[in-house]
């Protein structure tokens, strides 16, 4: 396995031992409780986080054995499936955490070079790519969805390689998109710059918040900009 992509899987499993550190006291009560996504308790996020561990194993194993393995297999069915974990209890919830991830490592452990260069369609977009991509669909789940959680995890947990990489990865993928607004964002003290969109005007403030206000995670807290007010910023995903 390349460095890259096994650092990249290190990655995943910092994510996921930090989630699983904030939910191992999570009561029944605020499994229940609602989450930062309307309409979703915090039971209902983390058994998305969990099915989405599933769905990603079967993109393993489309990338390992050629036979292509949607993610789910259909929407309708993994919204229904959803809410019919949503309710269980939070032991229940941390076991099915710790479980799939699992499954997703294993699954991923047995990929070799030319499994991790098969081209494959994932994602709510259907985005077509290589198998390089997982490692970082999966963080980018874990580590957005922990904020939802709305358990005292906020943008300034997010791990600096973290923000890094889903910020590249946005700028790179909104060449070809035209359902997000253009500017470039810049890190305060030189801590980076990312085109969106063919750019338009500049938005300076810690890059944990940029990233924050880019995905609709936050209303632009501490970001600045030369007119004093932010872009409509489009659709993320």
């Amino acid at each position: 396995m390349a460095a890259d992509i096994q650092a990249q899987i290190d990655g995943v499993k910092t994510s996921t031992q930090a989630l699983e550190h904030t939910v191992a006291t999570l009561t029944d009560e605020q499994a229940r409780g609602p989450s930062l996504l309307p309409g979703w308790s915090r039971g209902h996020v983390l058994t998305h986080i969990a099915r989405n561990a599933d769905a990603l194993v079967n993109l393993v194993t489309w990338a390992r054995t050629g036979v292509k393995t949607p993610m789910y297999p259909s929407r309708d069915e993994r919204n229904a499936v959803i809410e019919a974990q949503s309710g269980r209890a939070a032991d229940e919830l941390r076991t099915d955490i710790h479980a799939s991830h699992e499954r997703l490592m294993a699954a991923m452990a047995e990929l070799d070079d030319a499994a991790w260069n098969a081209r494959l369609t994932m994602g709510s977009r259907d985005r077509e790519g290589s198998a390089t991509a997982l490692p970082l669909m999966r963080r980018i789940e874990v580590e957005v969805h922990h904020l939802d959680l709305d358990l005292d995890y906020t943008l300034a947990h997010w791990p600096e390689d973290f923000v890094e990489a889903l910020l590249a990865d946005i700028a790179a993928e909104s060449d070809s998109r035209d359902d997000m607004a253009g500017c470039v964002l810049v890190g305060n003290d030189d801590e980076g710059r990312w085109v969106i969109a063919g750019g338009g005007p500049e938005i300076t403030g810690p890059p944990p918040a940029l990233l924050g206000w880019l995905i609709g995670r936050s209303d632009g807290l501490g970001l600045h900009t030369a007119s004093g007010s932010l872009p409509e910023r489009g659709v993320w995903r």
